[in-house]
């Protein structure tokens, strides 16, 4: 028995321009999906943020420096949250970095040219810059709504 075509289910895919508070909504609520694509607006719209919340928080800590962090319950709860907040984001930019080299078609493991010190964060940052490749499509969850394969009603 065939089934006849369904259209597939769709999310904010590359194409789809997603301005600053779009692409933190996206940033947030999918950051675990390592599969999938992200435009180049909801990268550069996430690295702007980055950019702008760390240097107001280097601020923020020169004029803490006098206080000591430790010293207190509150300074240690404090410093439990900010580390745990920072696994979350680097979990949430490693899942966005992947998603972005979908978007090029190329495969998430490429991320890993991070691990090389400089020059592997500047191939990444050019690599984040390249136009969407159509054939990035491959990478996208290929399900219908009742959470069989897609290939598995073609006929």
């Amino acid at each position: 028995m065939t089934y006849p075509a369904q259209p597939l289910p769709r999310s904010t895919q590359p194409g789809e321009s997603v301005g600053p508070l779009g692409a933190v909504r996206n940033y947030v609520r999918k950051g675990f999906r390592f599969s999938g694509r992200a435009s180049r607006s909801e990268y550069w719209w996430v690295a702007l943020w980055t950019v702008v919340i760390s240097l107001l928080t280097e601020l923020g800590n020169f004029r803490l420096s006098d206080e000591p962090w430790g010293s207190n319950a509150l300074g240690l709860i404090l410093a439990l949250l900010l580390f745990a907040a920072t696994i979350f984001l680097a979990i949430f930019s490693l899942s966005l970095s992947v998603r972005r080299l979908h978007d090029i078609n190329a495969s998430g493991l490429w991320v890993l040219l991070a691990l090389i010190p400089l020059l592997g964060h500047l191939a990444l940052l050019a690599m984040a810059a390249f136009p969407p490749d159509p054939r990035g499509a491959r990478f996208d969850n290929q399900t219908i709504p009742t959470g069989t394969p897609a290939a598995a009603h073609r006929t």
